[in-house]
């Protein structure tokens, strides 16, 4: 049960962060995103992902990978629901920061 849990909460992370991706059309013309905004949170998710892997790493070291990939997936939550409520560009960057976190879970299944 545990291998089915972890690669469908690793597929859901996976949807999340490349969710946005079809949405920018939409987005564009709604919040008025520039190009440079849509290459901008596209680097710092990739960064955020970054980032969280190499933290990932010591958290499933000390507290093991179900812990470290069920807090993972319960902080990055918040924030795909939060691009719901974004409004302008640099809510849209700090929400792809936000979501690019949960590809770290990615640590976890491979732990």
């Amino acid at each position: 049960m545990a291998f089915h849990m972890s690669w469908m909460s690793f597929f859901i992370s996976f949807v999340a962060v490349f969710a946005a991706a079809p949405m920018v059309p939409v987005l564009r013309e709604d919040i008025g995103l520039t190009k440079e905004a849509v290459g901008t949170a596209g680097v710092t998710a990739v960064t955020g992902t970054v980032f969280c892997r190499v933290i990932m790493g010591s958290i499933c070291d000390t507290l093991g990978p179900r812990y470290g990939h069920a807090f993972l997936m319960l902080g990055a939550s918040p924030a795909v629901f939060a691009m719901a409520l974004v409004q302008d560009s640099i809510g849209f960057i700090i929400c792809r920061l936000f979501i690019g976190f949960s590809l770290a879970t990615f640590v976890a299944t491979q732990f």
